[in-house]
């Protein structure tokens, strides 16, 4: 940028001169400045007070925030048996107090919460329906659509006895789609025990529930009544198998005899 000076002694000609050369690339035009004010200082303030005020906002499950600014502090404190520590300006490391997890943490022990809507009255699980992927175990087999669980593009599904599954089809995707429960993945045998719907699928109060029990198959599958394979497997801990095959410490199947086939063996041996 040009240097541009006027002298105290200089004439109001001299002045205006002097401001008239002034080029573009001096100060440019204040009308091309994106602020609102008018004036050349007052646009600059303007600018100050957006840098000043550039910062970032904290949120949290609850939806609650917090906006970060220049001078603001954010402060991370450490609890029991986790460490936060600052070792550099733009570093914070949180690590596990002395490297490892306590002695009397088992993760391995933590099991299925009863219910996990924390009412203790049944877990929700949100269901959409999306063009199926690779992701799918049933991609090219019947319908080109499938469930996602939570988010998730048709997964495998532990159900524990004791708890109420309730599968939210409020979804508009679901129209067309209602989810029910199956003996096999084709949809062959239907199982309804301790199954109730309500609403009409892709529809707001829409769901499928199914109520587990230790009397729950210990194998099941979540498809679409309306189309083939668009869902996945169930699995159940509970007391009731079907389609079981047993095999030795080598490989081999073992077959056991049926019931009326070893009473009658049992009667003619006397």
């Amino acid at each position: 940028m040009a240097v541009r000076s006027v002298a105290t002694t200089d004439t109001l000609e001299t002045f205006r001169t002097t401001f008239n050369t002034l080029a573009s690339t001096d100060i440019g035009d204040a009308a091309t400045l994106a602020t609102t004010a008018s004036t050349i200082v007052g646009a600059i303030n303007e600018i100050n007070t957006s840098v000043a005020a550039t910062g970032f906002n904290l949120e949290d499950d609850s939806s609650t925030v917090q906006s970060i600014v220049a001078g603001n502090t954010l402060k991370v404190s450490s609890g029991s048996g986790i460490s936060a520590i600052v070792s550099a300006t733009d570093t914070l490391t949180i690590s596990l107090a002395g490297g490892g997890i306590s002695q009397n943490v088992y993760f391995d022990n933590i099991g299925v919460q009863h219910n996990a809507d924390g009412s203790n009255t049944y877990t929700g699980l949100e269901v959409k329906v999306v063009s199926k992927t690779s992701a799918h175990i049933y991609q090219g087999t019947g319908s080109s659509n499938g469930y996602t669980i939570d988010g998730v593009e048709s997964p495998f599904l532990e159900l524990k006895p004791g708890n109420t599954y309730r599968f939210d089809q409020a979804d508009s995707s679901n129209g067309g789609h209602p989810l029910l429960f199956y003996y096999d993945p084709g949809k062959t045998t239907l199982f309804s025990t301790g199954v109730t719907t309500n609403g009409t699928p892709g529809s707001a109060g829409a769901y499928t529930q199914i109520v587990v029990a230790d009397t729950t198959p210990h194998i099941l599958y979540y498809q679409c009544s309306s189309h083939g394979y668009m869902g996945s497997r169930v699995g159940v801990n509970s007391k009731t198998l079907q389609d079981i095959s047993f095999v030795d410490s080598t490989g081999t199947a073992i077959t056991f005899a049926t019931r009326p086939f070893a009473i009658a063996q049992a009667v003619a041996l006397g």
